[in-house]
């Protein structure tokens, strides 16, 4: 009986550990050809939230269990009209991907517009928190960045922003580096930070890393951000495959018909471990 009751209390308290963990483990994804990226997303263990750079949530056939919770974004100025569309109460707002950017995914914004546009995002997103623009890498940090100039006018014209929301992509796996980026984000702006895109790849040499190179970055990316305490979400780049330049980066976490990849194995392991290593911090 007694041996029964601790393995009870040891399942408990395992769930709590991975739902403090849920709170920064996430990930962007969108549908396949079957509409099963839902199920996917609800069976990984301690994945906490996801997105899919719209307002609303990932589509599926039929009714669908939807215990992970959604965030939706405002991807680009076409997105303020849009409904947002969950099943599960709504907490956060994220809003404009890559503004600096002038690619078909980025949101190709001017400062002044973006500036202009930010009280209809606030207007979205009321009562709920609101992260900042998600530049590119260098877009992020130094006076004449995108994001220094945006967050000057916005700091003065008093708009709110509760979250920082940024990109970051690795060359060549340095997570050190990777740390002491983060760590000159806060300082610089002194808020929260999401991490809203990460991973290991060369988008000029897609194809140079393999998925166990994705894999040791991403473990090791993991758990540095677990560590930094104004670190509040951090989401990989991506559930699915993604095609660029005629290849696809051994990054994505599941195939076309949603079998894990080498990537996708690590991410649920090492999600599960760290809710494991939660409760003995615990303890």
């Amino acid at each position: 009986m007694v041996g029964k009751t601790l393995f009870f209390l040891w399942v408990f308290l395992l769930s709590l550990a991975q739902s403090a963990l849920a709170q920064k483990a996430g990930v962007g994804a969108w549908e396949n050809s079957r509409y099963t990226t839902i199920h996917w997303v609800e069976d990984q263990p301690a994945l906490g939230w996801y997105y899919t750079w719209r307002t609303d949530q990932l589509w599926a056939r039929g009714p669908t269990s939807r215990t992970v919770e959604f965030v939706p974004m405002i991807h680009s100025e076409g997105d303020l009209a849009k409904p947002i569309t969950s099943d599960r109460p709504v907490r956060a707002l994220m809003a404009f991907n890559e503004p600096d950017g002038k690619g078909s995914h980025q949101g190709g914004l001017s400062v002044e517009r973006a500036l202009a546009l930010w009280p209809r995002v606030e207007a979205k997103g009321r009562g709920l928190r609101i992260g900042s623009p998600a530049t590119t890498q260098a877009e992020t940090l130094g006076p004449g960045s995108w994001q220094r100039r945006f967050m000057t006018e916005a700091e003065r014209r008093g708009y709110r922003i509760d979250f920082m929301a940024v990109h970051y992509y690795s060359t060549d796996g340095d997570v050190a580096a990777f740390r002491r980026w983060l760590q000159a984000v806060h300082r610089e702006y002194r808020r929260p930070i999401w991490v809203t895109e990460y991973a290991l790849v060369d988008w000029d040499r897609p194809g140079s890393a393999s998925y166990g190179q994705s894999a040791s970055f991403f473990e090791r990316a993991a758990q540095m951000m677990d560590g930094l305490p104004f670190v509040e979400r951090h989401a990989w780049f991506a559930a699915n495959p993604y095609p660029w330049q005629g290849t696809v980066p051994k990054i994505n976490l599941v195939d076309d018909r949603m079998q894990p990849t080498p990537m996708g194995e690590t991410f649920r392991r090492v999600l599960s471990e760290l809710g494991g290593r939660e409760i003995a911090s615990a303890n």
